[in-house]
């Protein structure tokens, strides 16, 4: 099984690709409506990314700042993936020109006037080497009186893969060093330990490797599949290691047959909790939202390889065993604990599920772009330095005349300087460029009163002036866009509310917004996704596990206590993130699956423990004791040994992989009080009278 194991590394590290991908368009698969409508305004509207550097001085006139700006400007043009560069040192005759344009003012001046901006234009694609360029430029340049802040969308989604692939090496692997240092502890065998972690890693080999062959790369959610498998995997091995325990102190003997035992034993609940979790995991796959839709396919693979993996190869380990007492089971509690009900305390666990479960209406599924990023950092900083002066997140909206006239008329201009007023006012815009304002400025050339607004058009559609019309009005002149870049700072409404109010400006000023895209619109459509697929995944989960617990149950009673029960562990969860402002991002989303499924795990086990001791006569309470006494090391080790992998992404400098672990934690203790304690009490309800 060791070399199984070793022979899996060595395929994974010679033909898997571990590195993370996220790029700009992560968000949604290549057939989604959101991201086609973004392409398409591409494709009419062929402007690239913008990513900007903020350069701030106590005075951007001075001949020092802008001898300075322009050596930058040059710099930057000269890397070969940047198509374009617009600076106060390249576009405008200077910084009073500048302030004067009804363009310039708004593209390269910041609103405070203490900043300039640097516009690079660039594909968008290769964004890795482009950055590392970029900063290594901005650290040459920076002096205390030309402090330089870079944002952007590109900017953004290469800290967010950073942050994504530091955290996958260190605190993937420094979790599975916790999950092995809790198994040695609770267990006390190396052998164990040597079977658990072959396990287990195996059962991620696997997945990785056939989620490569399949042509499945890693992405923004599943670059914590492998943390998440192994906790899998690790659940079906403590349940029946210590059922292999439990087995041998009631036989009095260190026969082999135990493990075989063990594996029959364990088994059919084993089962039954792969197949919720699949289903839990499954459910994903029908949203839109292709990082969810990814982290679907890989957790119905990963789980169905972790319960392969885990009783093929952990039973071979626990063959060469001698079985022994544990510590655990000489500390822990003994049946007269467990004969009773903790009927308060169970009471208390419902009342504060209640509670708790108010603060599901006030979810933030829609969170803030800073919320990616650690406060007082200088990434988060500037963010916040450039949101404050402009805007940092971009939308572009195109817009065509609601009677389909062209917009190459003088009425059509001034009704477009009404729209890009009535966009400016909106709190939630902060920079607006667009076709009127692109007229203002070529108007200020001599003479250019004299040319009709076509005839302007033109002009600036041709090569010496880099086709600059192009990326503002269609050929045909019916459809125009305006760029926007809004402003991420208390923001109060979700992003598509926000763009719907946007809409409903272009309308009301005579206009028919035809498309609307951009980072910014994509990332509300998936704040929406991630908050109907909890909503919906939780719905379709519970319809599903009622069939389930019915068959694994056999009784009405069972069957709707474990349903309460469960139902305890999201409400607790999101209704305690809502209440305490936590927000749930894409990546941070994810840990009410792992959650909900060691919850499963842990009743299902319960549940077979209440069979088998109706088997042996015990009816009611007694066999919800026999139960409780059976399996109460494997509910609570479990839980413990992944709370403890989790706890390390805690300690993360990325922010959503650090709330990912905390709810994971918070979960598992909602787990344990409701498997043990609040489960019996119901399932047990008016077998008997209840004691104390």
């Amino acid at each position: 099984m060791v070399v199984t194991t070793v022979a899996l590394f060595l395929l994974v590290y010679a033909f898997v690709d571990l590195k993370p991908q996220v790029d700009q368009q992560f968000f949604f698969a290549s057939d989604d409506p959101q991201l086609q409508e973004s392409n398409a305004i591409d494709r009419r509207f062929p402007s690239g990314s913008q990513l900007i550097l903020s350069v701030a001085s106590h005075d951007l006139s001075s001949d020092a700042y802008l001898e300075r700006l322009q050596r930058l400007t040059q710099r930057i043009a000269s890397i070969p993936s940047v198509t374009g560069v617009r600076s106060l040192a390249d576009g405008p005759e200077d910084y009073k020109d500048a302030e004067k344009s009804p363009f310039w003012s708004r593209l390269l001046i910041a609103e405070n006037h203490r900043s300039s901006n640097v516009v690079v234009l660039t594909p968008g694609n290769d964004t890795e080497r482009l950055i590392e360029r970029i900063e290594r430029i901005a650290q040459e340049f920076e002096r205390k009186d030309f402090r330089i802040r870079i944002a952007g969308a590109p900017y953004v989604v290469e800290m967010i893969r950073r942050s994504i692939v530091h955290d996958f090496v260190y605190f993937s692997l420094t979790a599975v060093v916790l999950f092995g240092v809790t198994m040695w502890w609770v267990f006390r065998s190396a052998r164990l330990f040597v079977g658990m972690l072959t396990t287990c890693s195996s059962a991620v080999l696997a997945t990785l490797l056939i989620q490569s062959v399949l042509g499945k790369k890693i992405g923004v959610l599943t670059a914590n599949l492998g943390t998440i498998v192994f906790v899998i995997a690790l659940s079906h091995l403590v349940y029946m290691t210590f059922n292999w325990q439990t087995l041998a102190e009631r036989a009095g003997s260190d026969s082999r047959q135990l493990a075989a035992d063990a594996r029959r034993m364990t088994f059919p609940p084993s089962f039954w909790s792969m197949v919720c979790a699949s289903l839990g995991f499954g459910s994903l796959l029908f949203v839109q939202a292709k990082p969810l839709r990814e982290l679907g396919f890989g957790g119905v693979l990963g789980t169905v390889i972790a319960l392969v993996c885990s009783y093929s190869m952990y039973p071979a380990f626990l063959h060469r065993v001698v079985p022994r007492t544990s510590t655990v089971g000489e500390a822990g509690p003994g049946r007269r604990f467990w004969s009773r009900r903790f009927v308060p305390l169970s009471i208390a666990v419902i009342v504060a599920s209640a509670a708790l479960g108010l603060g599901i209406t006030r979810l933030d599924t829609d969170p803030s772009l800073f919320e990616y990023f650690k406060p007082h950092r200088e990434l988060r900083d500037g963010l916040e330095y450039v949101d404050r002066n402009g805007g940092s997140n971009p939308l572009t909206i195109v817009v065509s005349a609601a009677d389909g006239s062209t917009l190459n008329t003088k009425e059509a201009y001034k009704q477009m300087w009404g729209l890009q007023t009535a966009l400016e006012n909106h709190k939630g815009v902060g920079t607006v460029i667009s076709l009127p304002v692109l007229m203002a400025e070529g108007r200020r050339r001599p003479l250019a009163f004299l040319l009709s607004s076509e005839h302007l058009l033109e002009i600036m559609e041709e090569p010496q002036h880099e086709r600059i019309a192009r990326t503002f009005v269609t050929k045909d002149r019916t459809e125009a866009a305006f760029y926007l870049r809004m402003v991420e700072r208390d923001r109060t409404k979700r992003r598509v509310e926000v763009v719907n109010d946007l809409r409903a400006i272009v309308r009301r000023n005579g206009f028919k917004p035809v498309l609307v895209g951009g980072i910014y619109r994509l990332q509300g459509e998936l704040a929406m996704l991630v908050a109907s697929s909890m909503i919906s995944g939780l719905m379709w989960l519970f319809v599903l596990f009622t069939v389930i617990a019915g068959i694994v149950a056999r009784t009405i009673r069972g069957a709707a206590a474990m349903i309460v029960s469960l139902a305890l562990v999201p409400l607790c969860m999101l209704g305690g993130v809502g209440l305490f402002g936590v927000p749930v991002d894409i990546i941070s989303a994810p840990a009410t699956n792992v959650c909900i499924g060691m919850a499963i795990d842990s009743m299902v086990h319960l549940m077979f423990g209440v069979r088998r001791a109706r088997r042996d006569e015990k009816h009611g309470w007694s066999a919800w004791v026999a139960a409780r006494e059976e399996q109460w090391r494997g509910i609570v080790y479990s839980d413990v040994i992944i709370a403890a992998g989790f706890a390390i992404f805690v300690l993360s400098d990325f922010p959503p992989t650090q709330r990912f672990g905390l709810i994971v934690v918070f979960g598992t203790t909602i787990d344990i009080l409701a498997n043990l304690f609040v489960l019996p009490l119901l399932g047990a309800a008016r077998l008997s009278r209840s004691r104390s």
